[in-house]
C-alpha cells in the first residue's frame, strides 16, 4: 500500500508540476526568457513541487470553503424569508441535500483524472490498492475540512458539536453506500459512472433534493434535528455495508478500465460534437452571396451562414431581457410600496451588471466559430497574417461582435432607465444616461476583449483543444472580477463614468497590441 500510495503521489506531483511549468512558459514576456529545458531545471521543478503541494493544501481547503459559505449564505436568505426558523435547523437542512446532491457528481472512487489512467493502464499499478489508497486519502482530507467547518459553525452558530461530527460521518457513509451500490451493480453486468451513479434516475434525484432544500425552508418548516439525525444515522449504517463491499470487491481493474476509456471516449466524441455541431449550424444556402469586396465580402458571408450560432441566441437574450424589464417595470407601477427599495438598488448596483454583462457576452462563441469555420484555414497563408491584413479584419470583426453585443445591452440599459423613472426617479439626471450607456460599453469591453485575446493569444490548436495557459488564467480572472463586483456597492455616477472612460482606453489599447503583436501570436497552436 505504501508504495502503491508514493506512485500515486509522484504520479499526480510530476503531472502538476509539468502542467504549471507549461503555463508558465505559455506567458508570452517569459516564453522569451526561459530556455526549452526548463522542465529538467532543478530550481524551476522545486518551485513547481512547492506550488503544487500549495494547490493541493488549497484546493481541498478552497472547495470546502466555498461549499459552506454558500451553505451559510442560502440559510441567512432561508432566514430572512421566514422569521421563524432558527439558524442551524435550515443550515443542517441544507447541508443534509447538499450532500445529497454532491454525492450524485463525485464519489471520489470513479474518478477519471489522467493521473489514474497513467497509473493503472499505462504503468500496470495494482488498481486495487491504487483506487482504495485515494478513496482514503480524499476521504481524510474531506473529514478534516469538515470536522474544521463544524467546530467553526458550533462556536459562531451554536449547532450542536455532536450533530457536526455525525454529519462528517454522514457524509462519509452516503458516498462510501453509493460507491458499494455502484460495485454490486458493475458485478451484475452493468456500466457504472462515478458522475452519474443511479443512470437515469441520477438527475430526477437532484432535482428532487435541490426542490426539498429550497422549499421547506422557505415556507418556514426546515427538518427539525431530529429527522436530520435519523436520515444522517440511516446513511452512516449504510455506509458500513459500502464499506464492506469496498473491502470484498475484485473487480478494481476493469471497473478502472470500463470508467477510463468511456470518460476518454466522451472527452473524445464532445470535441468532435463540438466541430459536428457548428458545421451543421452553418447554412447550406448557395445563394449567399455579398456584393462587398476583399476581407468585408468574407466576412458578410462568414455572418449569413452563421446566423444561427451568432444572431439567433443573441435574439433570444434579448427577447428574455425585454420580458423581464417588462413585467419590472409594470410590477413597481401596480406595486408602488415597493418603488423605493428598487430605486436605491439601481443607483448603487450597477457593478452587478457587470456580471450579467459578461454571462450573456457572446465573444467567445464568436470566436470558436471564427477558428473552427475561418481562421484554421486561413491561418495557413502567410498573406492572411500580414499586420495590415491582421487589423483589417480584426477591425471588420469587432464591429460585427460589437453589433450583436449591443443589442441585448441596449434593452437592457433602457430597462433600467426606464425602472429608474418609473421607480421615483433621480435628482441627478445623468443617471438615466448612465443606466442606459454602462451596460452597452460593458458589452464593447467584453467584445473587444474576447477578441483581442483570441488575437494575442489564438489558444485552439488543429483539434480545437485550448492549449494556451495564458488564455485560461486571463479567462479565470475575467470570471473572478467580474463575480466580485456582484458583491460591490458603488454610485451609479461614478462607476458608469468609470467603466465608459475605461471602454474607450482599453478598446484603443487593444488595437495598438493586436497590430504590434498578432502577427507574433496569431497562429495555429501544436
Amino acid at each position: 500500500m505504501s508504495n502503491t500510495l508514493r506512485i500515486s503521489f509522484s504520479l499526480k506531483n510530476t503531472y502538476r508540476v509539468n502542467s504549471i511549468l507549461y503555463a508558465i512558459k505559455q506567458i508570452p514576456i517569459l516564453k522569451k526568457i526561459l530556455p526549452d529545458s526548463l522542465y529538467r531545471m532543478i530550481g524551476f521543478k522545486i518551485a513547481g513541487h512547492i506550488l503544487s503541494w500549495m494547490w493541493e493544501v488549497l484546493s481541498a481547503i478552497f472547495g470546502k470553503a466555498i461549499y459552506f459559505g454558500l451553505l451559510v449564505g442560502g440559510t441567512f436568505l432561508m432566514g430572512e424569508l421566514n422569521q421563524a426558523s432558527a439558524f442551524g435547523e435550515i443550515f443542517m437542512h441544507l447541508f443534509l441535500f447538499g450532500t445529497i446532491i454532491g454525492v450524485m457528481s463525485n464519489t471520489y472512487m470513479l474518478s477519471t483524472h489522467r493521473t489514474k489512467y497513467y497509473a493503472i493502464m499505462l504503468l500496470n499499478v495494482d488498481a486495487r490498492k491504487y483506487n482504495i489508497i485515494n478513496y482514503v486519502y480524499e476521504i481524510l482530507k474531506l473529514s478534516i475540512c469538515y470536522v474544521i467547518a463544524f467546530v467553526v459553525l458550533y462556536f459562531t452558530a451554536g449547532i450542536p458539536l455532536w450533530l457536526g461530527l455525525l454529519s462528517v460521518l454522514f457524509t462519509v457513509g452516503i458516498k462510501t453506500a453509493v460507491v458499494g451500490y455502484m460495485f454490486s451493480s458493475f458485478e451484475k453486468g452493468n456500466d457504472v459512472d462515478g458522475t452519474n451513479p443511479f443512470n437515469g434516475f441520477t438527475f430526477p434525484l437532484v432535482i428532487l433534493s435541490a426542490i426539498m432544500a429550497g422549499l421547506f425552508p422557505a415556507i418556514g418548516h426546515p427538518f427539525p434535528y431530529v429527522a436530520i439525525t435519523g436520515v444522517m444515522a440511516v446513511f452512516t449504517v449504510l455506509g458500513v455495508f459500502g464499506l464492506i463491499k469496498i473491502c470484498k470487491f475484485n473487480l478494481y481493474r476493469e471497473v478502472s478500465r470500463q470508467t477510463l476509456l468511456k470518460a476518454a471516449t466522451i472527452k473524445t466524441d464532445s470535441k468532435k460534437t463540438v466541430v459536428t455541431n457548428t458545421a451543421k449550424a452553418i447554412s447550406a444556402d448557395t445563394n449567399i452571396t455579398s456584393n462587398k469586396k476583399g476581407f468585408e465580402f468574407l466576412n458578410e458571408l462568414f455572418i449569413k451562414r452563421h446566423k444561427k450560432i451568432l444572431w439567433k441566441p443573441v435574439l433570444i437574450i434579448s427577447a428574455i431581457a425585454f420580458a423581464i424589464f417588462a413585467i419590472a417595470n409594470i410590477a413597481v407601477l401596480y406595486l408602488p410600496e415597493s418603488a423605493s427599495e428598487v430605486n436605491g438598488l439601481l443607483l448603487n448596483s450597477l457593478p452587478y451588471f457587470l456580471f450579467i454583462m459578461y454571462a450573456i457576452n457572446r465573444g467567445m462563441s464568436y470566436t470558436q466559430a471564427l477558428f473552427i469555420n475561418c481562421d484554421h484555414s486561413l491561418l495557413t497563408y502567410s498573406a492572411y497574417k500580414k499586420p495590415k491584413n491582421i487589423l483589417k479584419l480584426f477591425t471588420i470583426r469587432l464591429r460585427e461582435i460589437v453589433k450583436m453585443n449591443l443589442v441585448p445591452a441596449f434593452i437592457i440599459g433602457a430597462g433600467l432607465s426606464a425602472l429608474l423613472f418609473v421607480s421615483g426617479g433621480t435628482d441627478t439626471p445623468v443617471n438615466y444616461l448612465l443606466l442606459l450607456f454602462t451596460p452597452m460599453a460593458m458589452s464593447i469591453f467584453f467584445s473587444v476583449h474576447n477578441l483581442t485575446i483570441y488575437y494575442l493569444l489564438q489558444p485552439y490548436n488543429n483539434n480545437t483543444e485550448v492549449k494556451s495557459g495564458t488564455y485560461s488564467i486571463i479567462m479565470a480572472l475575467t470570471y473572478a472580477v467580474c463575480y466580485i463586483f456582484m458583491h460591490i456597492e458603488l454610485p451609479t455616477l461614478y462607476f458608469g463614468l468609470s467603466i465608459v472612460g475605461f471602454s474607450i482606453i482599453y478598446c484603443l489599447v487593444a488595437c495598438l497590441f493586436v497590430y504590434k503583436k498578432a502577427p507574433e501570436t496569431f497562429r495555429i497552436r501544436a
